[in-house]
């Protein structure tokens, strides 16, 4: 094995190990976030985001975190110890991420027309419950959703009234207003939470593109790196004591 394939080699190694690193410490910190807002739930009052909104959010942050986590200290490991088994392992938990991103893209984009219309019919049935105040969590998402996006019913706010016409005959619920204390239909948000969603994932989808594309090249990257110094690896045997099997 030349020089060159020598140096070749420890260059894939240092650009994989601090790509790694960089997912490990991401990993960790979206990881601790997920753990503060895990434990922190009682303390975040004043946040306008329901209780049953923050601990679905704080879950889904310490699982991702988890994944990134392990996923980047796999990939540092193996690049540092030059462990082969360590970056076969790498190199198949992160193909099968990628492939399960793929196919739920692509499920997503064949499927969006029902996708939307099963999102629509979901919100306007939390939407009768919320009315009749049957489901919590229907509640807690519908008043975090007008909340944070500062929207009112499904379309616009005289939704409401089509809902219940008696219960909101005057007014809709009091998460439709910036002025929670004293909620109209004359000072309620304009614009229905699907309309603006739709404005928002319309407007911002090059960004959202662009977000994809480069997690998905990450992604490729960091596959090539573990595959290109594996082999390097694999290849060095004949010539010299392996660093590790």
């Amino acid at each position: 094995m030349n020089s060159l394939q020598v140096c070749c080699g420890e260059f894939i190694r240092i650009i994989l190990f601090v790509l790694n690193f960089i997912f490990w410490a991401a990993g960790g910190v979206i990881l601790g976030v997920g753990i503060y807002v895990k434990v922190s739930l009682n303390d975040l009052k004043n946040v306008e985001v329901s209780h049953d909104t923050l601990n679905t959010s704080a879950l889904f942050l310490i699982t991702l975190g988890c994944v990134v986590f392990l996923v980047g200290l796999l990939g540092c490991c193996g690049s540092l110890t030059q462990n082969r088994c360590m970056l076969l392992l790498y190199f198949t938990l992160v193909t099968l991420i990628f492939l399960a991103e793929i196919g739920l893209a692509i499920a997503v984009y064949a499927n969006k027309d029902q996708v939307t219309e099963s999102l629509e019919d979901q919100f306007k049935t939390c939407m009768e419950q919320y009315a009749n105040s049957t489901e919590s969590v229907c509640v807690d998402t519908i008043d975090s959703l007008q909340t944070v996006l500062q929207c009112c019913g499904e379309d616009n706010a005289t939704d409401w009234k089509a809902i219940n016409n008696t219960l909101y005959a005057t007014s809709p619920p009091s998460s439709c207003c910036k002025d929670q204390g004293n909620c109209n239909y004359d000072n309620a948000y304009k614009e229905g939470c699907f309309t603006t969603i739709n404005d928002f994932v319309n407007s911002n989808s090059k960004y959202i593109g662009f977000g994809v594309l480069g997690v998905a090249v990450i992604e490729l990257l960091g596959m090539s790196l573990a595959c290109y110094l594996r082999s390097h690896i694999m290849k060095r045997v004949p010539y010299e004591e392996p660093h590790a099997m």
